[in-house]
């Protein structure tokens, strides 16, 4: 369920179709090769976690629930509803992100096994060690060809910068990717998996998409992509995967996480925050 505030600011698909793109059947990732698979919109290694030794309760795009039976329900996706529509080739989907995906794996598993949302960050020293960059840098573009399979679902264009970042850029200069966590989501989820609803915006004449904010949660901890089509400037562009230990951003609901309205940390996590903070 989503619990966003109705806003003139955030559209339905009906209302920006006239906007909408077609790829064509092309990956829209490298835009050569066919898109002949779909991710999934979780890891196989998460929705395993889950399922344990019986089954998975799945929710819908359109607010039912499925029921998914063993592991091979995993992978079949007899329903449609754990794999993205076919918009990556397998080169891209399989082989270019396979150290996209093992590096999610790592910290999949990291939070699953750590109280993080107490804490005012996450220490990626902790997560991959000393060298802690590429994996870093590898994570983050794990959620980068999540979020991209979600706007190609959406018809929405693929903000080239998104593309370059997959191949290896350091930066978006008009997207911002950062750690949350929400209280609605863990209230309602606790160590489950979550989407949150797609936010688009237009201009006022509704020529161009003007902006997009997209989160996904495992467990207690999720990243938010917000795109904007003016560009995010140095100051405001903190990205989490530049730092060994970014903060993490709490909102109450996905409403907040929509408007970028944080919440204040928790008293463990702001005494965390002052009892490590250097001194002079």
């Amino acid at each position: 369920m989503s619990d966003l505030r109705p806003s003139d600011d955030y559209l339905g698909p009906d209302e920006f179709m006239h906007l909408m793109v077609d790829l064509g059947g092309t990956c829209w990732w490298c835009q050569v090769r066919p898109a002949t698979t779909g991710e999934h919109k979780f890891k196989r290694t998460d929705l395993a976690r889950l399922m344990g030794d019986d089954s998975l309760v799945y929710g819908t795009d359109g607010g039912g629930f499925r029921e998914i039976r063993g592991r091979s329900g995993i992978t079949r996706d007899r329903h449609g509803v754990i794999k993205f529509p076919k918009s990556l080739c397998e080169t891209c989907n399989n082989k270019r992100s396979k150290p996209f995906d093992q590096a999610y794996e790592v910290f999949s598993d990291y939070t699953t096994k750590t109280r993080l949302r107490i804490l005012p960050g996450v220490d990626f020293t902790e997560v991959f060690g000393s060298s802690w960059e590429e994996p870093t840098y590898n994570l983050a573009r794990y959620y980068g060809k999540h979020f991209g399979c979600r706007m190609s679902r959406t018809g929405l264009p693929i903000p080239p910068s998104l593309q370059d970042f997959l191949n290896g850029s350091n930066d978006m200069s008009d997207a911002h990717m950062a750690l949350v966590s929400t209280d609605s989501v863990h209230n309602e989820y606790g160590a489950g998996l979550y989407i949150s609803p797609d936010c688009i915006s237009t201009d006022p004449a509704k020529t161009h998409f003007r902006r997009y904010v997209l989160a996904t949660y495992v467990g207690a901890i999720g990243v938010r992509y917000e795109w904007n089509a003016e560009g995010i400037p140095d100051t405001d562009r903190s990205q989490f995967f530049h730092f060994s230990g970014p903060v993490l951003n709490y909102f109450k609901t996905d409403a907040d996480v929509a408007e970028g309205v944080t919440r204040q940390p928790g008293w463990f996590a702001r005494f965390s925050q002052w009892i490590n903070q250097p001194r002079q």
